[in-house]
């Protein structure tokens, strides 16, 4: 069942006194969300790979939002290594919310520090490695929540999940990495609030998505081919500014209505302010494969002693 609700960044709730973390805020829906909630006054740590970049983008923000609390720090959410340094210096400060927003999509196959295929690395491992690590955290936190930033490709294209070749070192198709690690993660992460919520904690999990978006991600396509795809998707799919696309995810990160058992994204034609909730389908809400996914994950990033 799909229901809609009007919600604009002017319907951010007030954010003082929160705390929240921001990946890939240096451009795109990272920096819009890292705007807006500190536009409502969060202090927000943007959490970027380029620490120069981030400051100019910061600079921005505050030049549009005076008093704004912005902190940059560096952070590669594709390299275990920077995770583990960034959250050894948060310590046991406290955050309200992470949004787990960086993402890469349709690149050339590379491998990480690690030794790991990048899209998994970046969009899904990365990801859950730094929620599991910033539980405690969050358990600090006033209404804590970890929001992914999902994809609602798997509702369109069939996903299927190789959990032996998670590096897809048997093979490799840029879009078809990208599908299965955005919805790899979002199933991760709906498990997570299982997992949460049945071990009683605070902490919750929320995905939402911002449905094809004009973003530097979607503009910068490996492929000739895959760039003549993606435009002619997003005529179909009717791309939207990332303002538009940005709303599911502030819903989701500061709604007090929101429930982190449904998939937040945009609703009706573009520019439309609408922000609408549905079941999560399969193979998300398949508990089977999450609990292979959620196993598998755990194996690869030494999982903390945290849900």
């Amino acid at each position: 069942m799909l229901s809609s609700l009007r919600f604009t960044p002017a319907d951010v709730p007030d954010q003082a006194g929160r705390t929240a973390i921001v990946t890939g805020a240096s451009s795109g829906l990272g920096e819009l969300l890292a705007e807006h909630l500190a536009a409502a006054g969060a202090l927000v740590i943007m959490a970027v790979r380029s620490p120069e970049k981030g400051e100019r983008v910061r600079d921005e923000i505050l030049l549009r939002n005076p008093g704004a609390q912005l902190e940059v720090a560096e952070l590669d959410v594709a390299d275990f290594d920077s995770i583990r340094r960034f959250v050894a210096a948060l310590g046991e400060r406290r955050v309200d919310l992470l949004a787990n927003n960086a993402g890469i999509g349709n690149i050339e196959r590379r491998l990480t520090a690690q030794g790991h295929e990048t899209q998994v690395a970046t969009n899904h491992l990365g990801p859950a490695l730094l929620a599991l690590s910033l539980v405690p955290n969050l358990a600090l936190g006033r209404d804590p929540r970890i929001v992914t930033t999902g994809s609602n490709i798997y509702t369109r294209l069939p996903v299927r999940f190789d959990l032996t070749d998670l590096d897809s070192e048997r093979r490799y198709s840029p879009s078809a990495v990208y599908a299965r690690t955005k919805t790899m993660h979002m199933t991760w992460a709906v498990e997570h609030q299982r997992r949460l919520a049945a071990a009683g904690s605070m902490v919750s999990s929320f995905v939402a998505h911002p449905g094809m978006v004009t973003t530097p991600m979607n503009t910068g396509l490996a492929k000739r081919r895959d760039r003549i795809l993606a435009a002619g998707l997003g005529k179909v799919w009717g791309a939207r500014d990332p303002e538009q696309g940005v709303r599911p995810l502030l819903y989701a990160a500061t709604s007090p209505d929101a429930s982190p058992d449904v998939f937040y994204g945009p609703d009706g034609p573009k520019g439309d302010a609408l922000v609408e909730s549905a079941a999560f389908r399969s193979p998300v809400k398949d508990l089977s494969i999450a609990a292979r996914i959620w196993n598998a994950t755990g194996e690869i990033i030494g999982e903390p002693a945290t849900l």
